[in-house]
């Protein structure tokens, strides 16, 4: 099991990686970049930096892991400040970035949350929540028998949908890619796997739910409701003066 897990971290970062990379960008394409700060939690290898830095984004990362550190300072170089830190205790003050992604490596549930609670203390302006999908048909597939191997770690679309509408910050759009079986991911044949979109319903193997956090005291404005009752009607104002007003007046 360690073994089938250490080879699932270091495939992972190139399975499909163009369709991810493509399904990030789509997914950010709301997102305004001109001066707005970003930060990408648990960036690994940093396979995503140079795509968010020329997508024009302010980008900050962090990553607990000294190699994998390294090898992202080697893809982005020093275009982007790389700094140590858990995903579950961030180094940053409240609301300290207009976007946040957060790349879902927690590897039980609690610690997925503790990391969720974080991202959403630093982010201002929206937040995307990056991970493979346990609900997808790929993962049906490896379930099965089908497959040798998968990503890891794994998470419910479903779950974490449900948990990021529990926060009632904003609103929430899903996007998902690489529908296919895994040995499809990286071959020529499997191209309508690799680069499907699914948008209606988050079943690809890598999906990202975005939540667009809405203004500080932001309310939906309500219609009044009355039930069985009527506005007064308009009577007639009589215009009148103070007797001390009238010069006529003898008392």
């Amino acid at each position: 099991m360690v073994r089938n897990e250490s080879r699932c971290l270091r495939v992972s970062g190139r399975l499909g990686l163009k369709a991810r990379a493509d399904l990030l960008q789509n997914c950010l394409a709301a997102w305004p970049r001109r001066g707005k700060r970003l930060l990408e939690i648990n960036c690994g290898e940093g396979v995503f930096l140079p795509v968010l830095w020329e997508c024009g984004f302010d980008v900050t990362a962090t990553e607990h892991d000294p190699c994998l550190r390294r090898r992202a300072l080697a893809h982005v170089g020093f275009r982007t400040e790389i700094m140590a830190s858990s995903g579950e205790y961030l180094p940053f003050e409240d609301d300290s970035f207009d976007w946040v992604i957060l790349h879902a490596a927690a590897k039980n549930w609690p610690a997925f949350e503790n990391s969720l609670t974080e991202a959403l203390r630093v982010a201002t302006g929206g937040l995307a929540v990056a991970f493979w999908n346990s609900a997808s048909l790929s993962y049906t597939l490896y379930r099965l028998g089908n497959g040798r191997f998968w990503p890891w770690p794994r998470y419910n679309c479903f779950r974490i949908w449900r948990k990021l509408k529990q926060h009632g910050m904003g609103s929430l759009t899903s996007l998902s890619a690489l529908s296919g079986p895994v040995r499809m991911w990286n071959k020529i044949r499997g191209g309508v796997f690799r680069q499907a979109v699914t948008r209606i319903l988050p079943l690809g193997a890598w999906c990202i739910i975005r939540m667009d956090i809405a203004p500080p005291g932001f309310v939906t404005p309500l219609p009044l409701r009355l039930r069985n009752a009527r506005f007064a009607s308009p009577a007639t104002v009589l215009e009148c003066r103070r007797v001390n007003d009238d010069p006529n007046n003898k008392e």
